[in-house]
């Protein structure tokens, strides 16, 4: 509530990855300009946006797809998407269903192996890679000193 705006995410892996991007677009992380990015789970995002919708405050959704269409999950918050301060960032293609998967296709495989340290020959390896390690990934992408390109939901989302 005393955030200028916040930018809600799915876990950790997620929050890491935001606040890089957001780095990236402003030249300085989140908080140093009063925007929170918050680690929510499941309910808890209906419940943020319950309060953004009375309070007004500013307020970005940022989803995986899961596997399924972008529209559909972008209508599971229609209701809350209908206030001019709510918006809901879910990346577009449904075959690349969480954060690793959109971070790859943005990158490539070369791109990331770079970024992370590794020489993986298949995406496919890189990814099992990168799944197994959520977090300790997210943490290198966020401290690499390295040129990424982030997910056009993320960088939306940012923006």
């Amino acid at each position: 509530m005393l955030a200028r705006r916040s930018i809600l995410v799915e876990g950790p892996s997620d929050e890491l990855i935001v606040q890089r991007a957001y780095k990236d677009v402003h030249g300085c992380l989140p908080i140093e300009d009063g925007v929170d990015v918050i680690s929510v789970r499941g309910l808890a995002f209906r419940r943020f946006l319950d309060i953004a919708s009375l309070t007004g405050n500013v307020v970005a959704v940022v989803r995986d797809n899961d596997g399924t269409e972008a529209a559909e999950v972008q209508r599971k918050y229609a209701a809350h998407t209908a206030f001019p301060n709510i918006s809901v960032h879910v990346g577009q293609d449904k075959d690349y269903k969480t954060l690793e998967p959109q971070l790859l296709k943005a990158n490539g495989l070369a791109v990331m192996n770079a970024i992370l340290g590794e020489n993986f020959a298949s995406e496919a390896d890189l990814l099992e890679h990168m799944e197994d390690r959520k977090t300790t990934c997210a943490l290198t992408i966020f401290s690499s000193d390295q040129t990424i390109t982030m997910p056009e939901y993320i960088r939306d989302a940012v923006a």
